[in-house]
C-alpha cells in the first residue's frame, strides 16, 4: 500500500527519521508535532491514515491511550520498552528504538491497511443497520395497513411501494409516515 498519510508525534530527531523513511516508501508525512495534545488537534484537522507516536515523549503515552480507545485511526507506537498493558486491537505496531526503516514502513502500511478494513466493516455495519431499520418499519407499516384496511400482506406492501414511487421518497419514510399517522389515532 502506498501513499499513506501520516502524522508523527515525537522528538525532532525521530520526526526527521520517520519523515525520511516515509518519503522513501512513497508515503506522506502531513503533520509533525512534539506534543500529545498537538497530535490530537492535528489528527482532527488533517484526518491522517496513520499516527506514529513516540510513547517515551512526555504526552505520547496518554495520546496513544486516547487514540487506542477511540479506534478511529491506525496507530504505530515507538518506544524504548515494549508496552505491557493495552496492546488493543487498534494498535497496529509497536516498534522498539532504535527504529529500523523496514520495520517502520511495514508497521505503517499494515496500520493503514488494517484501518481501511475497519472503516469498510463499519460502513457495511451501518448499511446493515439501515436495511434492518427499513425492514422493521416496513413490516410494522404493512401490519398497520393489513389491520386498518383489511389488505393482504402483498397488497399492503405494494401500497407502500407505490406511495414511495409516487412521492419519490424512500420506502422507509413512507413506512414511518404510516406508523406515525397510526400512532395519532
Amino acid at each position: 500500500m502506498s501513499g499513506v498519510r501520516v502524522v508523527v508525534s515525537a522528538s525532532a530527531g525521530i520526526r526527521k527519521k520517520v519523515g525520511s523513511v516515509m518519503a522513501t516508501a512513497g508515503n506522506l508525512v502531513i503533520g509533525e508535532t512534539d506534543s500529545g495534545p498537538g497530535a490530537l488537534r492535528m489528527i482532527q484537522s488533517l484526518q491522517p491514515d496513520v499516527v506514529v507516536i513516540d510513547t517515551d515523549s512526555p504526552h505520547g503515552q496518554s495520546a496513544a491511550e486516547m487514540l487506542e480507545e477511540d479506534g478511529q485511526i491506525g496507530l504505530v507506537l515507538l518506544g524504548t520498552h515494549q508496552r505491557r498493558e493495552g496492546n488493543g486491537p487498534y494498535i497496529s505496531g509497536m516498534i522498539l528504538k532504535p527504529v529500523e526503516d523496514t520495520a517502520l514502513i511495514t508497521a505503517v502500511e499494515f496500520a493503514a491497511a488494517a484501518q481501511h478494513r475497519m472503516r469498510k466493516m463499519a460502513d457495511e455495519l451501518a448499511k446493515m443497520k439501515e436495511t434492518l431499520a427499513t425492514r422493521k418499519a416496513v413490516e410494522k407499516a404493512k401490519g398497520i395497513l393489513m389491520d386498518t384496511l383489511g389488505l393482504p400482506e402483498a397488497q399492503a406492501y405494494k401500497r407502500i411501494q407505490q406511495q414511495s414511487m409516487n412521492k419519490r421518497v424512500s420506502i422507509r419514510r413512507i413506512a414511518e409516515a404510516i406508523i406515525t399517522a397510526n400512532d395519532f389515532k
